[in-house]
């Protein structure tokens, strides 16, 4: 069992306390970072949400005091911007991005008929000794995984320009983002368990360079697929401050294929997948 000493203290929920540390929130942090809004005009446009409607991405707003909003996440979101960010980096920004869209959606009615009933509450997963509220804690130095980052990050550089994509599969704990002509797919909670696949590494180094958009969210597909069809397990061990995957990766269980679950996965990453046995 672990002590519950050993964990950094939950914060309480709601609109008055930062979402990262408990502490008085005096500020909001745009959980879409308004440099990325700015730099793609996303001000104006909407994220969809579990619920099928959609919300302006600056409105995607979670409460934060002026510290964590300024001094631990700025300098993070600094390196990110000016495209000098480690795979560290770029895994701790996509874990503030997974959590706090987590934390809106605590907030937020599915059904506005019925305001008390909250997305939250329809499509959280289970993480019970909460690895994701752990994680953003890496960002700051008060708290640290091993091994760093502790999910799978995939970098994809692009022939040109691309247009800003962006999607979170909340069921795989991932992300996939386009920033103009590099795009990153980052699995948070995996603990590396896709980047050391051989078979996986082997399809990722197979994409002719440079890549198309579209062949990152293929990819980001195949990823989400597999972990819904093998049963992993991890053995992680939390002491003080510290997150730590002991040993190696084992499947338990390996479904067979489901042409019809992954043609939803592409479905949504907007790609139409059409089976090769269909075209005979």
């Amino acid at each position: 069992m672990l002590d519950n000493q050993m964990f950094i203290p939950k914060p309480i929920e709601n609109r008055d306390t930062c979402f990262i540390c408990g502490r008085k929130a005096e500020t909001v942090e745009h959980v879409i970072p308004k440099w990325l809004q700015h730099r793609y005009n996303l001000w104006d446009e909407h994220l969809l949400l579990p619920n099928k409607t959609s919300i302006p991405y600056r409105n995607v707003l979670v409460p934060s005091c002026a510290k964590c909003n300024n001094e631990v996440y700025g300098s993070l979101e600094n390196r990110v911007s000016s495209g000098i960010a480690t795979e560290s980096d770029i895994w701790k920004w996509a874990n503030k991005i997974h959590y706090a869209l987590g934390y809106k959606d605590r907030f937020l009615a599915w059904d506005r008929a019925n305001p008390n009933y909250k997305i939250g509450d329809i499509i959280s997963s289970n993480d019970p000794i909460e690895r994701d509220r752990h994680f953003l804690h890496c960002v700051s130095g008060d708290f640290h995984t091993d091994p760093d980052p502790f999910g799978s990050v995939f970098k994809f550089e692009f022939a040109k320009f691309s247009e800003f994509a962006f999607a979170h599969i909340i069921h795989s704990q991932s992300i996939s983002v386009c920033l103009g002509n590099i795009g990153y797919v980052i699995f948070v909670t995996d603990g590396q368990a896709l980047k050391r696949d051989v078979g996986l590494t082997q399809y990722y180094n197979s994409f002719p360079k440079p890549v198309k958009r579209e062949d990152m969210l293929f990819f980001h597909a195949n990823c989400i697929e597999m972990l819904a069809r093998h049963e992993l397990g991890q053995d992680i061990m939390m002491s003080n401050n510290f997150l730590v995957r002991v040993g190696k990766t084992v499947v338990h269980h390996v479904e067979p294929p489901n042409k019809e679950r992954f043609r939803s996965i592409c479905r949504s990453l907007g790609l139409q997948w059409v089976d090769s046995d269909e075209l005979k």
